[in-house]
C-alpha cells in the first residue's frame, strides 16, 4: 500500500481550493441579491397655498386626505373652531395638532403667529421619508385628521 504525500505547498493550495468551492456559492448569492427597495409612499397631493411666509402650504379643518411635503419643508395648519348660532365666539377650540410619527414629521416654529381666539395654529416640518398623520379634536369629540407624505 502506497501513501501519497502532498507537499506543504500543494496541501495549502488544496485547502484554498476547497474553501473557494465552499464559499463561492455564498458569495454569489450575496452578490445576486438586491437590497430591499424602500416602501412605496401613499399617493398625495399639494396643500393649498401657504398662509405663512417660508412654508410649502397650508391646511385647515376642511382639508382631509393625504398631502405631499418635501424633506425640510414646512407646512402650516390653521384650525378654526365652529361658532354656535347667535354666539359671538367659538364654543370650543381645536386641540394643538398632534403628530403620530415624529420621526417623519416634526413640530416647527410658528414664530410670532398670534391667531384670533377661534384659531389653533401649528407648523410642521418634514424630517424623514415616510407618511404620518396629524390630528386634532374639539371638546365635543369631533376629530380632524390629515396624512402628510414626506419625500
Amino acid at each position: 500500500m502506497t501513501t501519497s504525500r502532498l507537499s506543504p505547498r500543494r496541501a495549502t493550495l488544496r485547502m484554498l481550493a476547497s474553501a473557494v468551492c465552499c464559499l463561492a456559492p455564498l458569495a454569489l448569492s450575496a452578490c445576486s441579491s438586491s437590497p430591499a427597495a424602500p416602501a412605496a409612499l401613499p399617493a398625495c397631493h399639494a396643500a393649498e397655498a401657504a398662509v405663512l411666509p417660508h412654508t410649502a402650504g397650508s391646511l385647515t379643518q376642511a382639508d382631509t386626505g393625504s398631502y405631499c411635503l418635501q424633506l425640510g419643508q414646512t407646512l402650516d395648519v390653521f384650525l378654526t373652531a365652529p361658532t354656535s348660532s347667535g354666539a359671538s365666539g367659538p364654543l370650543t377650540r381645536w386641540s394643538n395638532p398632534k403628530i403620530t410619527d415624529t420621526s417623519v414629521l416634526g413640530y416647527g416654529n410658528n414664530g410670532m403667529v398670534t391667531p384670533t381666539l377661534d384659531v389653533t395654529p401649528g407648523v410642521v416640518v418634514g424630517l424623514s421619508r415616510g407618511a404620518t398623520t396629524i390630528t386634532s379634536t374639539l371638546a365635543g369629540g369631533k376629530t380632524w385628521t390629515a396624512t402628510i407624505v414626506v419625500s
